[in-house]
């Protein structure tokens, strides 16, 4: 299966383009991948263009495309981190198992259902504190606009391991996400529970 292409790459643009570079890459890609120009592959023509509309929707928001931006570095976590257990930790190796168990059914129902994802994510970390798990939940939660909830999940994931570089920027970048995004609407900072 071919890896899809995010906005930025299926526009032909660098993240740091300005709104009239995204505008132009809009009209150019609009021109090039629309059905007229492509009556042999009809279907693929239709498919590439609503792709394109779609970038163009959320690269051409103020408000959604920081969002976006952020969710390009904070991607879903696949694997779970590897836990190493001593011979008398036999009872936590088997709660481990089974949270990765519940993780991986997480990670396969994220494309199709979030809420049911973030279930099974929910259900992997009560079973044993896989940080990686509520990372996920994070992840999910900034998906849904709900930017409180992943600040949360995500700090979470970074007291339970503090020597992840990763989880910390994640918290790092949420938050500058959050500043931004109140500065641009005009309201008062949120508390980030720092």
């Amino acid at each position: 299966m071919a890896k899809k292409l995010n906005h930025y790459e299926l526009l032909e643009i660098f993240p740091a383009a300005t709104q009239d570079e995204v505008e132009n890459a809009f009209q150019s890609m609009l021109y090039k991948y629309h059905p007229d120009h492509n009556p042999d592959k009809p279907d693929w023509a239709h498919e590439k263009t609503s792709e394109v509309v779609s970038a163009y929707k959320i690269l051409s928001d103020p408000q959604r495309r920081p969002i976006y931006n952020f969710l390009i570095f904070a991607t879903l976590r696949e694997i779970p981190s590897e836990e190493k257990f001593s011979i008398f930790q036999m009872g936590d190796k088997k709660k481990y198992e089974e949270a990765c168990a519940l993780f991986k059914e997480g990670v396969d129902l994220y494309e199709t259902s979030k809420t049911q994802s973030l279930l099974k994510f929910q259900q992997s970390f009560g079973v044993y504190r896989l940080a990686d798990a509520v990372y996920n939940m994070g992840v999910i939660y900034i998906n849904t606009n709900k930017k409180q909830e992943a600040m949360r999940a995500f700090q979470e994931a970074f007291k339970i391991n503090p020597e992840s570089q990763f989880f910390s920027r994640t918290v790092d970048k949420l938050t500058e996400l959050m500043k931004e995004m109140d500065k641009a609407s005009g309201q008062p900072k949120q508390n980030e529970g720092r």
